[in-house]
């Protein structure tokens, strides 16, 4: 099962309607309530401060499912919408949690903090991703598997301090048993050969960044 959470970032809407069609779950960050409504969709849970909505969205949301979970929290908290909306995703024990949102809006920090989110203990061995149409974000602690189209751009960023043991193969620059470390632009900027590509490490995580059309497949 795929459980589809939504940020309060930039969100395509045509996008957004091709996520919903495919997720079980969808979990809401508070004023991302709009885009999913923009989209034709709803969401069975709602969380954060409320901040970002309008009395009127939760309305319609409410007219749409009777039975929307809202889940309030107080402005001063210890964690942002987004993480409360991850931490909601999990109680359903989902396969894959895909994050809409999480890229753009008028804060950078929110961003980098969203990204950041990937490396939380409590999910950051399970296959969380965050996409737009063209971006896909994802945290690698073992082995994945990267399917595009040939000249794609992948980059390998070090992330909470060095990676060892770093070995590709489907890249046209291939690590073979490589250490990244932080503060380093070694990864940066290589290339899908074909179809798809393998990517494992052996300690450490490393983030992936998919970028090309056919990024979010």
């Amino acid at each position: 099962m795929t459980t589809l959470v939504v940020f309060n970032g930039d969100v395509d809407r045509e996008f957004l309607v091709s996520q919903l069609l495919v997720s079980g779950l969808v979990v809401a960050a508070d004023g991302a309530v709009r885009a999913i409504l923009d989209a034709g969709g709803s969401c069975n849970v709602l969380v954060g401060d409320m901040d970002s909505i309008d009395q009127s969205d939760l309305t319609e949301l409410r007219a749409v499912n009777p039975e929307l979970d809202v889940r309030m929290f107080p402005s001063e908290k210890d964690a942002t919408d987004g993480e409360l909306a991850l931490r909601a995703a999990l109680e359903s024990d989902p396969d894959r949690i895909v994050v809409v949102g999480a890229f753009g809006g008028n804060r950078l920090d929110h961003e980098f903090a969203n990204i950041s989110l990937l490396a939380n203990e409590d999910w950051r061995d399970r296959d969380v991703v965050l996409v737009d149409p063209t971006r896909r974000v994802s945290l690698l602690t073992n082995r994945t598997e990267i399917n595009g189209v040939a000249g794609d751009v992948i980059t390998l960023i070090p992330f909470g301090g060095g990676v060892t043991g770093i070995s590709s193969e489907g890249l046209r620059y291939e690590l073979n048993n490589r250490d990244l470390v932080v503060g380093t632009s070694l990864g940066v900027s290589n290339e899908l050969l074909a179809t798809s590509a393998v990517v494992t490490v052996a300690t450490g995580m490393l983030l992936v960044v998919h970028e090309g059309q056919r990024a979010t497949d």
